[in-house]
């Protein structure tokens, strides 16, 4: 619709222009045009005002829906190691009983080692990114990734919104483990999230194949793409311009051994 009014103001300037230029009408005859096509551009404007703060809106909304989705996995997934749970004491009990040390000492290894991946993602203190960290983290092992989550800060100052935040991580996670999509051998991901006196600091590596130095931040430009992978090439940008909106900064350096991306958001 807003496509079609501007083409109508347009056309009907240009009529405008054409029927003076060539003397078809009298001047004064002409006024009416001008009239309806600034009309025309009085109901284009307050569209074209409108959408990139609808566009926000749609982003933020489907960022909503995708935290909640992750949030009910995760509470799926705790669920089920709660209910688990009983059923890991009476087994660990039993082989105790029967003397079975070494089975036992291997079984609660088994059963702590799942715990401990799960409870790596909850040491922060917003519900939505420890959910994205755990879904992220069960799609990558899925995929025969090795996950390793170490996070140290709860985040608790942190000036960017949640929902940016989420954004953020999840780009940077999504395009660490498309790099390693094509790696035969052992494939590994580690996310740090910590801080120091200054900041909120980050750290997301992976032993994808290497970045070339001259692409270090072109990769960071909008649109840019590989083309190894599908996407629009946007991820990175839309990291660059969360961090940069927040007084942060965000790099990455890249060998033949690991890539890292590494950024901080100053502790307001």
């Amino acid at each position: 619709m807003v496509v079609l009014d501007v083409l109508l103001a347009v056309s009907l300037i240009a009529l405008t222009v054409y029927l003076f230029t060539f003397h078809f009408v009298d001047a004064a005859e002409l006024y009416i045009l001008p009239i309806i096509s600034l009309m025309s551009l009085s109901g284009v404007i307050p569209p074209i005002l409108m959408l990139r703060p609808m566009s926000k809106y749609n982003i933020r909304l489907q960022q909503t829906e995708d935290s909640l989705d992750n949030l009910n996995k995760l509470n799926n997934t705790l669920r089920a190691q709660r209910h688990d749970f009983m059923n890991h004491i009476q087994v660990v009990y039993s082989l105790i009983e029967l003397e079975e040390y070494k089975e036992a000492n291997e079984y609660i290894t088994k059963v702590y080692t799942d715990i401990e991946k799960v409870s790596s993602t909850l040491k922060t203190g917003i519900p939505a990114v420890n959910a994205i960290l755990e879904s992220k983290r069960q799609t990558s092992e899925s995929k025969g990734i090795e996950v390793i989550v170490d996070v140290s800060s709860t985040l608790s100052k942190i000036s960017v919104p949640d929902w940016e935040l989420c954004r953020l991580l999840g780009n940077i996670i999504d395009n660490s483990i498309n790099a390693l999509s094509d790696i035969q051998t052992t494939r590994r991901l580690v996310i740090e999230i910590f801080e120091d006196i200054h900041s909120y600091r980050f750290k997301i590596s992976n032993n994808g194949p290497m970045i070339p130095t001259e692409l270090w931040t072109r990769i960071f430009d909008a649109g840019y793409t590989s083309g190894k992978h599908q996407g629009d090439g946007m991820g990175l940008a839309i990291c660059s311009e969360i961090v940069s909106t927040y007084k942060g900064k965000l790099w990455v350096v890249s060998d033949e051994f690991e890539t890292v991306f590494e950024g901080f958001i100053p502790i307001v």
